[in-house]
């Protein structure tokens, strides 16, 4: 019996590691595509909460991987190599400490994607108040740290996490905020969509991260509902903005020539790209769905993509906006 219950216990283990090792791949994943959607957004738009949004992706992305995934792997390391529970805690804490300045900036950041989301910008002494108080916050916590190290105690490792995690929901909250407080005329999505895109994830992780201590298994929906956060809001407004994004007869007539687009299939692709479904399409110009399948397959072969969304980015890559006409 106990020989059974050993390799039960083995093949538990192995379970968990290989569940944690998924939930790093799902991890690097979800950063890559907040990345990528963020830095074609960057890049294709002009405005600067696009900019904004891509920093506040990869400082929350590399805050991720330091402080949690790092504390993760050196608590497995060290968890039979350390025999007291309050060394270990003191070691694997320092990780949160020391991705601190991470946060600090990647919350700006996000504050200032919010402000600029609705069409301001935030002001220069904003951000000379704000890093002055993280500072002293930083030197606190480190102090801290100091003096827990030296008297040897625990230090209260679940009460900064605690700390930050609130701070972040706060910080998310406040720019939630100021994105419904805006004007509407300035926004080009809807404001409760978007709320509800930002909000939501970090709800989530926060609500997971309060019961870690219950199951293994809420740490790794802690960690998907993290990484989620910055990837989903990212691919929301790429998407979002790249198919209501219009187009102009002379380049969209340049497009259609350079692939070969006959006059129904450029139709097609129209209606495709102001995101409308197959149903839609076949409501509009009044032709079966089969008829809109067969014109959309022969339309994915002639430019070479293999779905809507590739081709939805294949024409806002190719038909750029013409420049506003300057008034004499």
């Amino acid at each position: 019996m106990s020989d059974e219950w050993s390799l039960f216990t083995i093949l538990a283990n192995n379970m968990r590691i290989g569940i944690f090792i998924f939930c790093f791949i799902i991890s690097v994943g979800l950063t890559a595509l907040g990345l990528m959607t963020s830095y074609r957004l960057k890049r294709l738009e002009e405005k600067p909460f696009a900019s904004s949004l891509f920093y506040y992706t990869i400082f929350l992305a590399a805050f991720g991987f330091y402080s949690i995934w790092s504390n993760l792997v050196v608590e497995f390391l060290l968890d039979h190599v350390i025999t007291s529970k309050d060394t270990l805690v003191n070691i694997v804490g320092i990780f949160p400490l020391l991705g601190f300045p991470l946060l600090i900036v990647a919350w700006y950041l996000f504050i200032q994607f919010s402000v600029e989301l609705v069409g301001f910008k935030l002001k220069p002494y904003v951000s000379i108040v704000y890093f002055s108080v993280c500072i002293l916050l930083f030197f606190f916590l480190a102090n801290y740290f100091k003096n827990q190290l030296i008297q040897d105690e625990a230090i209260k490792l679940s009460l900064i996490v605690t700390g930050f995690a609130i701070t972040h929901l706060l910080v998310v909250g406040v720019g939630c905020i100021l994105i419904l407080a805006g004007s509407k005329k300035r926004m080009e999505v809807k404001k409760e969509l978007i709320v509800a895109v930002i909000f939501i994830p970090v709800l989530l992780a926060k609500i997971a991260l309060f019961m870690v201590s219950s199951h293994w298994i809420i740490v790794v929906l802690f960690i998907v509902f993290y990484y989620s956060h910055p990837a989903i809001i990212a691919s929301y407004l790429y998407f979002k903005r790249s198919s209501g994004k219009p187009i102009t007869d002379n380049e969209f007539a340049l497009f259609c020539h350079e692939f070969e687009i006959s006059k129904r299939e450029s139709e097609i692709i129209q209606e495709i790209c102001q995101g409308k479904t197959n149903q839609e399409i076949a409501d509009s110009l009044f032709i079966t769905i089969q008829t809109v399948k067969d014109h959309a397959s022969r339309i994915y072969l002639k430019t070479g993509v293999k779905n809507r969304i590739q081709l939805s980015n294949l024409v806002g890559e190719k038909i750029k906006p013409e420049p506003a006409k300057s008034k004499p």
